[in-house]
């Protein structure tokens, strides 16, 4: 059988995926996607909101976020947001001042990809390492030979694993996060609501309107604090419940839950293995204080790109440490305190009381403060993968 021969192959057409295809064809590089659903991002299964890059300098100042949110630009914001509210258990409503944006994922990826080489409807089975690269193998007996594979298919990678890299986290590492658009004729636009409390164990639950009296609605939690056997589910509905006479009164759902696998540690293993450059989920891009991940998963499927360019790997793990890793790692870090809080929530109202309201705004956008220097990443995994 002939196969189709490219420079780079990409799996996955999620935001990093796509971001990288994008590069990639800019670069003059000849590369195909491949992604595993018809109709990429459909569903998807994410809040949707980014910050205004002048809210978070302290990232978005790198070129590889830069180009991110240029191509986050290519599609219309779907809303606009003014302000994040932070409740814990009714003890204390914290006002974030944190401006951003709602997008359609869907949408922004399927401009990314436009006149792009991609096979959709299909996914990668089996790859065999080959003298200068691979032959990759899909379900329906495509076989494409390519000198790079950017690895874009989320946590746990099935890359990974073909390639012979079995890492594993424990349940405090990763989250499951559900999401659902609903109506919400009684929830202001502007704002974004986020809540924690013993039913949202190990995470948070959230409002996120997205325009024209819709919102993504959802839950993200940790197996390790769920208690007893109860279907994540559950959660969501509870969540539901305790504000339809509020928030949510007169809301209606518009498409049934959906789910995915998030890490939560940041860089979970390594980001090359032979001639492969992980990326977005497979190598951790979604910062474990606040569960954002779009802009850090796009950066990365940038210098993914552009170390295939060069044909310089060491470009891209330097890079993708000193640019996005890095910044990973501080939230980590917080992300211990939010351990602690939910491993003693009885003290939940004490420390929630006193906390400073400004401090907390700095956390939550995972900007270095005093408080990184002196936390310890607490449980978990405690390794991320930077340059040596």
């Amino acid at each position: 059988m002939s196969h189709e021969s490219y420079k780079a192959v990409v799996i996955g057409l999620g935001p990093s995926g796509a971001a990288a295809l994008k590069r990639l064809n800019e670069l003059g590089i000849s590369t195909i996607g491949i992604e595993r659903k018809k109709t990429p991002e459909e569903p998807a299964v994410c809040g949707e909101f980014l910050p205004e890059p002048s809210e978070i300098t302290f990232i978005s100042k790198y070129p590889s976020v830069k180009k991110a949110f240029e191509y986050i630009g290519y599609t219309e914001k779907t809303n606009i947001i003014k302000r994040i509210f932070l409740e814990f258990e009714r003890y204390r409503k914290f006002h974030l001042k944190i401006g951003g944006f709602t997008i359609s994922r869907k949408e922004m990826v399927n401009k990314l990809i436009e006149n792009a080489n991609v096979v959709t409807g299909d996914d990668v089975v089996a790859i065999k390492q080959l003298e200068k690269g691979y032959l990759v193998k899909t379900r329906k007996g495509r076989e494409i030979q390519a000198d790079y594979i950017v690895a874009a298919d989320g946590f746990p990678s099935l890359t990974r694993r073909l390639l012979g890299d079995n890492t594993a986290l424990d349940p405090i590492d990763y989250a499951l996060g559900i999401n659902l658009k609903m109506e919400v004729p009684n929830f202001p636009q502007s704002d974004i609501y986020m809540y924690s409390s013993k039913d949202t164990p190990g995470g948070y639950a959230w409002i996120i309107p997205i325009g024209n009296g819709m919102a993504n609605v959802g839950i993200g939690i940790r197996g390790n604090y769920v208690k007893g056997n109860i279907t994540p589910v559950v959660f969501l509905e509870k969540f539901i419940k305790v504000f339809n006479s509020s928030y949510l009164r007169d809301a209606k759902p518009l498409e049934p839950p959906r789910s995915r696998w998030i890490p939560v540690t940041g860089f979970y293993s390594t980001p090359v293995i032979g001639r492969t450059l992980f990326v977005g989920d497979a190598l951790g891009a979604v910062n474990p204080i606040n569960g954002g991940g779009i802009f850090t998963a796009m950066a990365l499927g940038v210098l993914a790109a552009e170390s295939i360019w060069l044909e310089n790997l060491d470009v891209y793990r330097e890079r993708a440490w000193n640019e996005i890793g890095k910044i990973l790692a501080i939230g980590r870090k917080y992300r211990a305190l939010v351990d602690f809080l939910y491993d003693h929530w009885e003290v939940a109202p004490v420390v929630t009381r006193f906390f400073p309201e400004g401090l907390l705004t700095k956390i939550i956008k995972g900007e270095e403060t005093f408080m990184e220097k002196i936390i310890f990443s607490g449980k978990g995994r405690k390794t991320s993968y930077q340059p040596r």
